[in-house]
């Protein structure tokens, strides 16, 4: 028995339910545990969409989240080059910079917080 059949058998046998539905990746069928849909195969969650409007609002919440994490990791890099920084001149333009994206990340969580 190959390990994505075996993987699916505990599935079942831990309460998940097998859908109809398919992974769009791999083709496997998908399973739903408590809320969550995922593939057993390619071992992530999947969201199916019904509409547009829940595709183009699903789009907005991944560009969203991708932003987050891009702005995160700029304040991280602003940080530690503040760390190594002694001119007073680039010190007040990476403490600006650091400003900017404190504040980029500020609106992009009440952004994320809006009700839909």
């Amino acid at each position: 028995m190959c390990a994505e059949v075996k993987r699916m058998a505990e599935l079942l046998k831990s309460g998940a339910a097998m859908l109809s539905d398919i992974c769009p990746e791999c083709g496997t069928p998908l399973f739903k545990m408590g809320e969550e849909i995922f593939c057993p195969k390619c071992n992530r969650p999947v969201v199916i969409v019904k509409s547009t409007e829940d595709e183009s609002k699903i789009a907005a919440e991944h560009v969203l989240a991708n932003t987050e994490q891009t702005i995160l990791t700029k304040i991280k890099e602003t940080d530690e080059s503040i760390k190594r920084e002694t001119d007073p001149e680039k010190l007040i333009q990476l403490g600006n910079a650091l400003s900017g994206w404190l504040a980029a990340l500020e609106r992009i969580r009440r952004l994320k917080e809006m009700p839909s």
